[in-house]
């Protein structure tokens, strides 16, 4: 944990000279030189204070809670009625191809090769005119879990009568337990954020209380009087899947008020393609220079507020291509195809899309 600046400088030896500085000024005739019964005492006192501080910086962010306050952040959500995100299993469709009659038992196990991550089945399924589907549940939380399709496609212990598996499309709804700065934004936007019944910070108050959902915003009267729409994203301001969405829609129909017709929808991602043709620094490459620019562009992008219609001026971008180390100057470069202002729609988040570099001749 982080010490606080104002007890870095506050060693024993610092605070020994402090003494030995008071004593001498106070016009006390006693011997302090090194070695002396005075100055070993001295030494003891000076780091029984030093260690007291320690405690103190230690005590810091419990009582006033931060990103790094670790499980006593729980402590302080507690006292606000909130709890961390525990966060959710994935699931899947697997179908099964096989002999007829045989029967996939509940809690058969299957995996994904290429990570080795383990599903079990929730319910038997009987093989009938040659396949069988059921629904099977990540063996552990965790947005790993939320593999591509086909990507499931083998058993743990292989069941006589099945020749073949496979999820025909993604596994969904996995996400990872609230991280300790997910938690404290929550527990900042409770306490700055003034809400009351219905208004906008509340819905984004429930939004976030959803596993899986991070970012939320809200667009009230979107589509005229008592409609309001939710904009949710997941930890990496990126869309969340329909069992997020459908989950987070839920649970905001319950606690709505009387009379509003909500609509939640995740985010879209909006590609920004970036074209340049610079003149490179001696010893740098097109290469170094394409990672480079989409690096500093991300950072622009990740910065952008969340759920709130932007404008980013072309300028922005370029001195993104021009803080790049290997570039020594350039002749043309477009965002998105032109030079000009990129705007980026409230329910839309800007990735970096193609990256295209070349040396001018």
């Amino acid at each position: 944990m982080t010490q606080p600046s104002v007890f870095e400088d506050r060693t024993p030896e610092v605070i020994k000279a402090e003494i030995l500085t008071a004593l001498t000024e106070s016009g006390v005739e006693i011997d302090t030189r090194e070695g002396s019964y005075t100055n070993i005492l001295l030494s003891q006192v000076a780091y029984a204070l030093w260690q007291h501080s320690q405690l103190l910086a230690g005590l810091l962010p419990i009582v006033f809670p931060g990103p790094d306050s670790g499980e006593y952040l729980d402590k302080h959500a507690a006292q606000l009625g909130m709890v961390r995100q525990p966060g959710t299993k994935a699931r899947a469709e697997v179908t099964f191809v096989g002999t007829d009659g045989t029967v996939i038992a509940a809690g058969t196990a299957v995996y994904a090769p290429d990570s080795g991550l383990r599903y079990l089945t929730l319910e038997a399924a009987t093989i009938a005119d040659e396949t069988a589907v059921a629904t099977v549940e990540a063996e552990s939380i965790g947005a790993d879990y939320n593999v591509p399709a086909g990507s499931i496609t083998s058993m743990a212990v292989n069941v006589p009568g099945v020749d073949d598996l496979a999820n025909l499309e993604a596994a969904a709804g996995g996400s990872d337990p609230e991280s300790d700065v997910d938690l404290y934004t929550r527990i900042h936007d409770r306490l700055s954020l003034p809400i009351t019944s219905g208004n906008p910070n509340h819905y984004i108050q429930w939004a976030k209380e959803v596993a899986g959902v991070s970012y939320a915003s809200c667009i009230p009267l979107w589509a005229g009087n008592g409609t309001v729409k939710v904009v949710i994203a997941g930890a990496d301001k990126g869309p969340v899947d329909e069992d997020i969405r459908a989950a987070c829609a839920a649970h905001i129909e319950e606690e709505r008020p009387i009379g509003a017709t909500v609509t939640v929808v995740s985010v879209t991602e909006s590609e920004i393609a970036l074209t340049a043709a610079v003149t490179l620094v001696e010893g740098s490459s097109t290469t170094d220079v394409t990672n480079q620019l989409t690096a500093a562009v991300s950072a622009l992008l990740t910065g952008q507020t969340f759920g709130q219609a932007v404008t980013i001026p072309y300028s922005r971008f370029l001195a993104c291509l021009l803080q790049c180390e290997g570039v020594a100057d350039y002749s043309t470069f477009t965002v998105s195809g032109g030079t000009a202002a990129v705007q980026i729609a409230a329910e839309t988040v800007p990735v970096v899309g193609s990256v295209s570099v070349t040396e001018t001749a």
